[in-house]
């Protein structure tokens, strides 16, 4: 069947049927070279990099404006900025009964301020009229206390203590302390208060018969 035949010698008829097959081959490539420039003409673009992630938006502030700060704490009370009194309740006693006394401590500035009152840094004396000293509330007092009061300017604070009538002895042992002791007669004494440094001037009371 792919023997030419015809007139013609047969190198003829196998470059023309060469040729055809040749031509078939270049329509079929032209054809495929067109559909794919085609095809990628209509295919979407794809693009270069991918876009940047958005940054997150700030969190979000409250409203109203921001809370005011603490106040500092009131300062420590200077010695200079207080005033010390030693008090009896009554002008006079009867021999033999209890005796109220008290001290007195005043905020004499204008500001503010805190002091350490603890019950052995304070101290009441009593004295007889001579000057001799007779009782004070240290003397055979052992325990402490926790006290730093706030005082407000010309605001003052009161520590009152009974006194039994009795003497004591500075520096006194348990031994001393529970002895029995002098009591007071009548007479003329003296009453003052001491915090620290802070020494107030001495009131006079009685102790009648």
């Amino acid at each position: 069947m792919l023997d030419p035949i015809g007139p013609l010698p047969r190198e003829v008829y196998w470059r023309r049927r060469a040729l055809a097959i040749g031509a078939i081959l270049l329509v079929i490539a032209l054809v495929l070279w067109g559909v794919a420039i085609l095809a990628g003409a209509l295919a979407p673009e794809r693009t270069a990099a991918e876009p940047a992630p958005q940054a997150a938006p700030p969190p979000a502030q409250p409203h109203g404006p921001p809370a005011p700060a603490a106040p500092p704490p009131p300062p420590p009370c200077a010695d200079q900025d207080l005033r010390l009194a030693a008090e009896p309740v009554d002008d006079s006693y009867p021999a033999g009964e209890p005796i109220a006394l008290r001290m007195v401590l005043t905020n004499a500035s204008s500001k503010s301020c805190v002091r350490d009152t603890n019950r052995m840094l304070r101290e009441i004396v009593v004295s007889t009229s001579d000057g001799t000293r007779f009782w004070s509330s240290n003397d055979c007092q052992v325990e402490s206390t926790n006290e730093t009061p706030l005082l407000e300017p010309g605001e003052s604070v009161r520590n009152e203590i009974e006194w039994t009538g009795v003497s004591s002895t500075r520096d006194a042992t348990p031994k001393q302390c529970a002895a029995e002791h002098d009591t007071a007669v009548a007479g003329d004494y003296v009453v003052g208060a001491r915090l620290e440094g802070l020494i107030s001037q001495p009131v006079p009371f009685k102790i009648t018969g």
